[in-house]
């Protein structure tokens, strides 16, 4: 707007002008992503009328083009929320294209001829710079674009493989752990938290979803994610992985682990929670084996008091 100012070629100016009010309408209230998206068609539109006028004006030599052209890709990323309709937009880029290219067969010579003459001798600088802002604009979509799709992608693999209340690991991503794994030996804790309807039924619902995230706020302490994983294997059961761990390590950190929730998950009537657990211990390969001697053991000390870890050492006394 200036430059045009400066050179005194007011037509140009003026529509400059013009668009730069637009633009900082454009800024004040695009406050949210809805009427951001809105004032981006309205930009389009408006992009698509500057380019149509400076051509008109200019009878299609100074590359305002490259900003329709330009435009008629990227509005489909920049207005995803339009749907079909931005084929609609696209269209009406296409028609704007068009009649920019055929400008010098639509408008007489004789039309603007003095400003067209003025003009003249500027037009290589001009059309130059209309072309870098047009790649400029197409390459910060472009990387707009990607950092989205990057972050979408990364939402969508944390929700594949995360439980939502508690932030932990989830079947399926264990699952997939346990295929990728080499045969080590392994132990298979499943945790269940004690008396759990009951606390549902006294203090709500949300005050039990409240425990389950303190619950797993512990675990993902005890967890480090590469040689120990906290899963949410359903309900108020958990399960804790531990990769390459000797049974009687993983009975110690267990026990360690049951006595830290007790403290941390503490109810509104100040009692802690307690959890029962079950520990097997073997190869990979055996995991799903594992994981029902595991849940025969919880089974056990769930029948015979809660509030204990079971495994092969201490089976038979609460086989009784």
């Amino acid at each position: 707007m200036f430059v045009f100012f400066i050179m005194k070629i007011y037509p140009f100016a003026f529509i400059n002008l013009f668009s730069s009010a637009f633009y900082v309408a454009f800024l004040i209230f695009s406050k949210d992503k809805r009427s951001s998206e809105m004032s981006t068609v309205a930009a389009y539109f408006e992009i698509l009328i500057f380019a149509l006028l400076s051509e008109t004006i200019s009878r299609n030599t100074y590359g305002f083009i490259f900003f329709v052209l330009g435009m008629i890709p990227v509005i489909f990323f920049l207005a995803p929320s339009c749907g079909n309709k931005r084929f609609v937009f696209q269209g009406a880029g296409i028609v704007t294209a068009i009649l920019i290219d055929q400008m010098q067969h639509l408008i007489p010579e004789s039309y603007f001829k003095q400003t067209y003459t003025e003009l003249s001798i500027h037009v290589q600088h001009f059309r130059f710079i209309n072309l870098l802002i047009t790649l400029f604009t197409i390459l910060y979509v472009t990387i707009f674009y990607k950092l989205e799709v990057d972050m979408m992608r990364s939402e969508l693999d944390y929700q594949c493989t995360h439980d939502p209340l508690t932030g932990l690991y989830n079947r399926r991503f264990l699952y997939d752990e346990v295929k990728k794994a080499a045969d080590n030996n392994i132990s298979v804790v499943l945790l269940d938290i004690d008396n759990f309807k009951k606390i549902n039924d006294r203090f709500g619902h949300d005050e039990g979803d409240a425990i389950l995230v303190r619950v797993s706020e512990c675990l993902k302490e005890e967890a480090n994610g590469a040689d120990i994983y906290a899963v949410r294997w359903g309900g108020e059961e958990f399960i804790l992985y531990y990769n390459c761990f000797e049974k009687d390590k993983a009975y110690e950190r267990i026990s360690s682990l049951c006595r830290n929730i007790t403290v941390n998950a503490v109810l509104p009537d100040k009692n802690g929670v307690t959890v029962t657990a079950g520990l097997a211990h073997g190869k990979v390969s055996d995991f799903d084996e594992l994981v029902k001697t595991a849940d025969t053991y919880l089974y056990k000390g769930k029948a015979n008091g809660k509030n204990c870890i079971v495994w092969e050492e201490n089976e038979a006394q609460y086989s009784a």
